[in-house]
């Protein structure tokens, strides 16, 4: 019997398969979990004969026993996405955000970074957003904030094992460290003022973080006076805003437009 509290079940095909190619969050692999009737697929092929490389026990179990194997872990309504593969594996590990920015930064890096984003639906569809359009990882506060556990793993579907997550004390601190090591500092906004520059006429100057903040409050007033440039999407329908996960994917995209 698994000792639930230090490890958790990743599943379906594409979150194994990154947790064993990328693994971002550092995780150790305890074992695979396999129903037969998906050991042809080509996907789950190439899991098994890296798990095979790296001595990970596999463990190969019929169809109608699968959802046993994994009770406790996600709800029976969950059984019909786990497309017969999971992953036991430790808890996440949040990033060193000393060691980014010290080692890893380079003239195409780009950042997320949510101020007072709790809710974890749209944690979880960010970190999609994140990967979908090349951003390196999300910057998120200790304090009034989301955090990952399993259920933004799910809603992610296999992203969180391919971004760094970065779990800081202070965010409008943490944006002065990013400006002196050479980022543009973006926040986002709903305000319409001349300060405020529409997202499809702001050029993006990389390496960058964007901010965004909570749905009801925004981005707080100590964090938005670090930011170099306030941004908005236009909105012209009678919608008064715009989602935070919606609106983190348009202005990813309008990103990836401007660096070409």
């Amino acid at each position: 019997m698994m000792e639930k509290r230090n490890r958790e079940l990743i599943y379906g095909i594409n979150p194994v398969y990154s947790v064993l190619t990328i693994n971002s969050g550092r995780r150790k692999v305890y074992k695979i979990i396999l129903s037969k009737s998906r050991k042809k697929t080509p996907k789950v092929k190439e899991i098994i004969c890296m798990a095979m490389e790296n001595n990970m026990c596999i463990t190969e179990v019929e169809h109608g026993k699968f959802s046993k194997l994994s009770e406790g872990y996600f709800p029976p309504t969950d059984f019909s996405s786990v497309q017969g593969i999971a992953a036991e594996v430790s808890p996440y590990n949040y990033y060193s955000f000393e060691q980014y920015i010290n080692n890893e930064i380079n003239e195409k890096s780009r950042l997320i970074v949510l101020d007072g984003v709790t809710d974890v639906g749209n944690f979880g569809s960010i970190i999609r957003n994140c990967s979908a359009f090349g951003f390196d990882g999300i910057i998120i506060s200790k304090n009034r904030s989301v955090d990952v556990n399993k259920r933004v793993s799910k809603i992610s579907a296999g992203a969180l094992e391919e971004i760094k997550i970065f779990k800081v004390t202070n965010i409008a601190r943490t944006l002065q460290q990013l400006k002196k090591s050479g980022f543009w500092v973006y926040g986002t906004t709903l305000e319409k003022t001349q300060e405020v520059q529409s997202a499809d006429e702001t050029k993006f100057v990389f390496p960058l973080a964007i901010v965004f903040g909570s749905e009801d409050k925004g981005i707080s007033r100590l964090v938005g006076d670090n930011c170099d440039v306030m941004t908005n999407i236009i909105i012209k329908g009678t919608a008064q805003s715009l989602n935070v996960s919606v609106a983190s994917g348009i202005m990813l995209y309008i990103i990836q437009r401007n660096a070409g």
